[in-house]
């Protein structure tokens, strides 16, 4: 196989970057891209069309298991997270929910009392009067009656 360079100008088909192992599809003449120092070979095409259809097999025996192993992290990520917040919740309660210090340095002045009468407020007034008529005339009767 021919080695390339980066920046080199090739003809067009599939490269593959030695060091960071990466395919290039290069569609017409044209410069590969990357720095000098990459080095790409050019795969043949009879290779790439062999290797297709296991590669394909590959993918279709290992996606199974790709789902399984994401659904099994996503699951081990929200355990994780419960048990954390469960232990930040049993720690909060055992924490003592008392602190005299810090109420003592957040206290304000006491507010002074107001010398100002309260204005009178005709509805509840009203709505006094009324409620004591009404326990005055729901008394119990006592009976006399004779036998």
């Amino acid at each position: 196989m021919t080695t390339y360079t980066g920046t080199q100008i090739v003809d067009p088909g599939l490269y593959y970057a030695t060091q960071p192992f990466k395919l290039t599809s290069v569609d017409e003449r044209g410069a590969l891209p990357g720095a000098e120092d990459r080095t790409y070979r050019r795969v043949p095409m009879l290779i790439m069309m062999a290797l297709a259809p296991l590669l394909g097999l590959a993918f279709v025996i290992f996606l199974p298991f790709i789902g399984f192993a994401m659904v099994a992290r996503l699951a081990g990520e929200k355990a994780i997270e419960l048990v954390g917040h469960l232990a930040t919740q049993g720690a909060r309660v055992l924490q003592p929910a008392w602190a005299p210090a810090r109420a003592f340095l957040t206290r304000a002045k006491a507010a002074k009392p107001d010398t100002v009468a309260p204005t009178p407020d005709p509805w509840a007034e009203d709505v006094e009067r009324q409620l004591a008529d009404t326990t005055t005339d729901t008394a119990p009767k006592s009976d006399t009656h004779e036998h």
